[in-house]
């Protein structure tokens, strides 16, 4: 039973994620503000389970308060900020995905450099990923709401690919591995009746 029961939860996990990769491919703008909602909730319950905690733990205790954890609040306020608004939240993060994309690029044709200063020969190809870095960087800086979209989308593939490749496994090698159990099973028994 418990076998089966692991089978399906591959199969199950496959399906869930393909429905997810989907709905993320159809429909990434309108899911972005609920994601940042979401963090923002999951925000505010940890702070709160966290104060809560404090104060269970500190029950008794002279100046308590010295001992509160400063991420509680903190949390707090952040989830507070996410959910009155989402939308600049994700703006915001792309942005700061841009900016870091860019600080990434310059990097690497920085090292690139370097390396051919030495001597090196470095192939072209080399800093051509290193600008498409930089320009992704600039077009998410500039266009945060349109990258943030596409982002999601992008997501949304990966997750769909993972699901379609859980179900394909679920059906390709479901059979082998029953048959290897088996087996294994016999031979177990085996030793079992030679003892």
């Amino acid at each position: 039973m418990e076998k089966h029961f692991k089978s399906y939860n591959a199969l199950m996990w496959g399906i869930s994620a393909i429905v997810v990769g989907v709905i993320l491919i159809v429909r990434p703008a309108q899911l972005l503000p609920y994601i940042v909602r979401i963090v923002g909730i999951v925000s505010i319950l940890l702070g709160v389970i966290q104060f809560l905690a404090f104060l269970v733990r500190t029950k008794g205790v002279a100046d308590r308060w010295k001992y509160l954890p400063v991420a509680s609040p903190i949390a707090v306020i952040w989830g507070v900020l996410l959910l009155l608004s989402p939308d600049l939240w994700s703006s915001l993060f792309m942005i700061l995905f841009g900016v870091l994309l860019i600080f990434l690029g310059i990097y690497q044709l920085v090292s690139m450099y370097k390396i051919k200063k030495e001597g090196i020969k470095v192939a072209a190809i080399y800093f051509f990923f290193p600008i498409l870095l930089i320009i992704a960087g600039f077009f998410a800086f500039v266009q945060p709401i349109y990258t943030a979209t596409w982002f999601m989308a992008f997501v949304g593939a990966w997750i769909l690919a993972y699901g379609v490749m859980e179900v394909f496994a679920y059906f390709s090698l479901r059979g082998p591995i029953e048959a290897a159990e088996q087996n294994k099973e016999i031979q177990n028994a085996e030793e079992a009746d030679k003892m």
